[in-house]
């Protein structure tokens, strides 16, 4: 069993570092580049971004890398160009396997082996700015798995401390954890900062359609519900991201009444993406602009709904005007930043909606 010291690494000033990925007192930008958008990255707007992740290596339950996805050889341009702009780069190491989680994370010598080849990308990548961890599992799991895994953030965190002092290690937190998989007081005090989950509030298999990163209403399903958590949790707002998504959800409903019970899964629809990119999905801009736009007041989130062969079908999603007051949020309470995702869902009306609100 992996044993987890918490209170003696985590109080330490080493590990209390704070290292935003820009020097600006304004809300750094950040956006991931997922790697099944291939050359969708020539059309970012660099020149309002701080930091581009590009997700994903995923990691195996040995402890190594299942698939790195090309990263670095085959992303090197896509990193020569953000540099050239002023954007940081940092690789995303994530995990969305409940049981591979559950293999590795009880084990101290495949930990082990995890945080030398996670800490081991930055000394093969000198250019890259740190390591973004998402680890996202959504059932419960046994209490040295979840020790396992907070030892694994400790560990790396501790570890780029001594090699490399002036990268940021930051985590993905998940807006809410009701099966206590992750110790977020922790997370909160060894990582430089936390991208907390802004989005899929209602997702592809809610019973209800809804907003997908409401600002407020819905009950707790809101970004205001969201921040508090973690602020309780005595995480600083300036160490807090929140995560926004450029895309939402089209489920089938049984009637046209606001946030209808579903009668299926719903797809994901992109803002924006080319169908080709997303297996020929429509987009969400293109759907509202085709059944006309309406605005939820508690959640100021757009959405649409129309009546097809098989029924009322509703779709919720993010655009230029939404985003706007998620900036705003932002700014008026104080957090660090926002990270789009995915970057490549977005058109040149989102990237506007970004330089006007955070001109440099």
């Amino acid at each position: 069993m992996l044993v987890l010291v918490v209170s003696g690494c985590a109080g330490g000033g080493a590990l209390e570092r704070v290292a935003m990925p820009t020097n600006s007192a304004a809300p750094f930008i950040a956006g991931y580049h997922v790697y099944w958008a291939e050359e969708a990255w020539t059309e970012y707007p660099f020149d309002v971004l701080d930091e581009l992740y590009f997700f994903e290596l995923e990691a195996d339950a040995e402890g190594g890398f299942l698939d790195r996805h090309g990263w670095t050889v085959r992303w090197r341009e896509m990193t020569t160009r953000a540099r050239a702009a002023g954007v940081q780069v940092t690789p995303t190491v994530s995990m969305h396997d409940a049981d591979a989680f559950r293999t590795l994370f009880p084990d101290a010598e495949r930990v082990a082996r995890l945080v030398e080849n996670v800490v081991g990308l930055l000394d093969a990548s000198p250019d890259v700015a740190g390591i973004h961890l998402d680890f996202e599992v959504f059932e419960t799991v046994e209490p040295d798995v979840r020790d396992g895994f907070t030892a694994f953030v400790v560990a790396v965190a501790a570890e780029m401390r001594i090699r490399h002092p002036s990268r940021a290690l930051s985590v993905f937190a998940m807006a809410f954890d009701d099966d206590d998989v992750y110790n977020e007081r922790v997370l909160g005090r060894v990582a430089d900062y936390l991208v907390v989950q802004g989005y899929d509030y209602h997702s592809a298999g809610s019973s209800t359609a809804g907003p997908v990163a409401g600002l407020g209403g819905w009950g707790r399903l809101n970004w205001d519900t969201v921040l508090n958590r973690f602020r309780a949790f005595g995480v600083p707002a300036a160490k807090i991201v929140m995560s926004v998504p450029l895309y939402g959800y089209e489920w089938p409903v049984e009637s046209d009444a606001l946030g209808a019970p579903t009668r299926g899964v719903g797809i994901t629809i992109p803002y924006a993406a080319p169908p080709e990119m997303v297996g020929g999905a429509p987009s969400a801009r293109d759907e509202a602009a085709r059944h006309g736009v309406e605005r939820d007041g508690s959640s100021r989130s757009p959405w649409y709904r129309y009546e097809a062969a098989d029924g009322w079908r509703q779709g919720w999603y993010e655009d230029a005007e939404s985003l706007r007051e998620k900036y705003d949020f932002a700014r008026a309470r104080g957090i660090g930043g926002i990270a789009l995702f995915p970057l490549a869902y977005g058109d040149q009306e989102i990237w506007e909606g970004l330089r006007a609100a955070f001109a440099r």
